[in-house]
């Protein structure tokens, strides 16, 4: 008697959910292929666009998973399972994750908008935050730059976007300045004379243009030169260092004496 029960209750459940149980299976698995191939096709698709390596795994494995969830909340619901409140913890998982991860999200965005609009590319030089240097990596999350001296510099991606970036693409032409005070008494001919040849010798300035020196001011304490040359814009920093150094080499065998307010003072006025 309890056996026909049991029986009766199998045979009913297999009534009421045998048909939804095997259109489930149905869709799961059609589910499944579709996904493999929407996923392939995708794949060869960015494959002949000019899409970034790093941002491609990215769009394929979101598009995956987001096919693969959907496929089963239509697997769940097919059976007869409330998916509501499925949806509703789900919810609440993904907001909690985000409050938590709220600024390595920032970054994520961020690296996405930098991978689809490329404002800069690997071997750009950038200035960013007061960093200046190479681009040898993008990814997802941040940045890397290689300084002059070698330094690897890791900025996430959400400081890139949200601050000014000078872009000196390595090839492009940058104007490169040294200003300096030197005391009132020197000869301005000879001030002049020695920044020029300062300028000419400089190894990483461009050879066909000119140096220009320019004498910016002229008080009772001080006369403020400035000298401006034209490199790449991967050897600007190289080429700030070089001029304020061998100026101030010339400047000793010349018996040019710099005023006590130097670099930062005028820099500033």
């Amino acid at each position: 008697m309890e056996t026909n029960k049991y029986i009766e209750k199998a045979i009913d459940f297999c009534i009421t959910f045998g048909p939804k149980i095997l259109l489930a299976s149905l869709i799961l698995v059609l589910g499944w292929w579709l996904i493999k191939r929407i996923t392939r096709g995708l794949s060869n698709f960015l494959g002949t666009k000019k899409v970034d390596e790093l941002l491609k795994p990215f769009i394929i494995s979101f598009t995956d998973t987001a096919l693969k969830i959907l496929l089963l909340f239509m697997v769940a619901s097919t059976i007869g399972l409330e998916t509501t409140s499925f949806i509703a913890i789900f919810s609440a998982i993904a907001f909690s994750i985000g409050l938590a991860l709220q600024g390595s999200l920032g970054n994520f965005a961020s690296g996405i908008l930098i991978l689809m609009f490329k404002p800069f590319k690997l071997g750009d030089w950038l200035t960013v935050e007061g960093f200046t240097g190479e681009v040898v990596e993008i990814h997802i999350f941040n940045t890397t730059l290689r300084t002059y001296s070698g330094k690897l510099i890791i900025i996430p991606n959400g400081r890139i976007t949200e601050n000014p970036v000078v872009n000196m693409v390595g090839e492009s032409e940058v104007e490169v300045e040294a200003t300096l005070l030197v005391n009132s008494n020197t000869s301005l001919q000879k001030l002049r004379e020695v920044v020029a040849e300062v300028a000419n010798s400089c190894p990483f300035a461009i050879p066909e243009k000119e140096p220009e020196v320019k004498i910016l001011g002229i008080s009772r304490d001080d006369i403020k030169v400035e000298v401006a040359v034209l490199a790449l814009g991967k050897d600007n920093e190289e080429a700030t260092f070089y001029l304020y150094e061998a100026l101030g080499e010339a400047f000793r065998k010349a018996g040019i004496e710099l005023a006590k307010e130097r670099r930062r003072e005028a820099l500033e006025s």
